[in-house]
């Protein structure tokens, strides 16, 4: 019996979806085998990939057995639903949704959990917040062993929906035409202002993004006693994500080496310079990019063992689709 290779991408009408879709443009990713899949009411239209246009398909009427691995974005409902149906039909589900449980998984920092993925059904695409921060702490923990890491992160209204954009840019339009700005899907003013939650708190007065962050670092490096500090702020942006991070070493390293260490590592940009945009940003740098950028290395003046980075990534390009995609190729490859 030959080994199946097909994929299906489903959930395509979303901010995510609209992303996996130009990625799978790119000459990086040649599935031999390609399924678009949505939900009825939005299936029917036709995508161009490659050259060559491909419906859309209804997920009621697709047939997953035909293929090996489903890559499912869009609302976590959504995901929720048909997961039980896909694992049902034999295929492994990447879920970009956080709604599925599963392993998480970054390319480029723990690929072994995939070994995993065929018996459980499911494996997980993190936050892009887990996977610029796994990225960058995979390649500086073989520097020295990790003792703490602190992350405040900056993350735009894509990280939170298409409503979100959607109100960002109604709320900025009316504001600088001199209107109030209605709040949308928010419960505050988003345009020109900062929110420092954006979902429910626990008893710990620790947000969902947050716990999600510690969580899946700490499940990434394979370090569940790693203590992970986060605070995550929602800022009036569209696209992108930054952090500032601080991270604590058993001992001191050097920080001249920091730098190299980064450059020589896997999926990331290094722009580090004193000088006027010698520094990364998510707009400038990051939007676009395969790669997480880091800049502004310097030590702590008072902790000798601690170092500070500035971390940016287009959140939906490097954080959802390029991670889910990868994960995709390398459960055809190696691990089905």
């Amino acid at each position: 019996m030959s080994k199946k290779t097909g994929v299906a991408v489903v959930g395509v009408s979303g901010l995510a979806g609209d992303m996996l879709i130009s990625m799978l443009e790119d000459d990086t990713f040649a599935f031999t085998d390609l399924h678009l899949v949505d939900a009825d009411d939005e299936a029917g239209e036709r995508r161009m990939i490659k050259g060559q246009s491909m419906r859309v398909e209804p997920i009621s009427r697709f047939d997953f057995s035909q293929v090996a691995v489903v890559v499912i974005a869009g609302e976590p409902a959504f995901a929720q639903q048909w997961a039980p149906v896909i694992k049902a039909a034999g295929a492994v589900l990447v879920d970009t949704t956080g709604s599925l449980g599963g392993d998480p998984v970054v390319a480029e920092v723990n690929p072994q959990a995939l070994a995993s993925a065929k018996e459980q059904g499911v494996i997980s695409a993190p936050d892009s917040q887990v996977v610029q921060s796994a990225i960058v702490l995979h390649a500086l923990a073989g520097m020295a062993p990790l003792q703490r890491v602190s992350i405040a992160t900056y993350q735009s209204m894509s990280t939170h929906s298409r409503a979100a954009v959607e109100a960002l840019a109604m709320q900025t339009s009316k504001l600088l035409n001199g209107q109030p700005a209605e709040k949308g899907v928010l419960d505050k003013q988003a345009a020109f202002n900062l929110s420092p939650c954006v979902t429910d708190l626990d008893e710990t007065g620790a947000s969902q993004e947050e716990r999600a962050l510690v969580a899946g670092v700490q499940a990434c490096l394979g370090a569940p006693a790693l203590p992970v500090l986060v605070n995550a702020v929602l800022v009036p942006v569209f696209y992108g994500t930054a952090q500032m991070m601080q991270v604590s070493f058993t001992e001191a390293p050097e920080v001249k080496r920091i730098g190299n260490v980064l450059r020589r590592a896997k999926g990331i940009k290094v722009l580090d310079k004193a000088a006027p945009g010698g520094f990364p940003t998510p707009i400038t740098d990051a939007t676009g990019s395969d790669a997480v950028w880091v800049g502004r290395i310097r030590a702590d003046a008072a902790e000798p063992n601690t170092i500070h980075l500035w971390i940016v990534s287009d959140n939906l390009r490097k954080g959802v689709a390029i991670n889910s995609l990868m994960l995709a190729e390398l459960l055809i490859k190696d691990y089905l």
